[in-house]
């Protein structure tokens, strides 16, 4: 597998993890708005994986954990 195809790869488990969060920044989602920045911050903190890390195998247990 290529550096790309493993950032790629890397981009869609991202992406997967965004898009199941998407809900919690909803103006109705059920959540305190101490939880939506929570959320916020995790969904960040997703978004900003490519900058540390090339592959899913880099990342390891490195994923940030989604909030409760």
């Amino acid at each position: 597998m290529t550096k790309e195809e493993k950032l790629q790869l890397l981009r869609a488990q991202r992406d997967a993890k965004l898009i199941n969060s998407d809900w919690t920044q909803l103006v109705d989602a059920a959540v305190t708005s101490t939880q939506k920045k929570k959320w916020k911050e995790y969904r960040q903190e997703l978004r900003d994986i490519t900058k540390v890390y090339e592959s899913v195998d880099a990342v390891g247990f490195a994923w940030p954990n989604e909030p409760s």
